[in-house]
């Protein structure tokens, strides 16, 4: 989720297609003052969103269902 959104450009995105399911190359963040900037989203078939903020806050949340990893153990990350 993104928060404090001032503005929003697209290229390439067409809100309007409820069927489409856009795949997610990259996230950049293009630092202006005071902590804002444009957070620029990049999906797979040239479609881009620029997202000018106040603040960069994120809150990434997985949304897809558990896998087997390859080497079949569970992955322990330390935060």
């Amino acid at each position: 989720m993104i928060e404090d959104v001032l503005a929003a450009r697209r290229q390439g995105v067409d809100p309007r297609d409820q069927e489409v399911i856009l795949s997610l190359l990259s996230v950049a963040f293009a630092p202006g003052e005071d902590g804002a900037g444009v957070v620029t989203l990049t999906f797979a078939g040239d479609g881009a969103v620029a997202l000018e903020v106040e603040a960069l806050e994120l809150r990434l949340e997985d949304v897809s269902r558990p896998y087997l990893a390859p080497s079949r153990r569970a992955p322990d990350h330390k935060l």
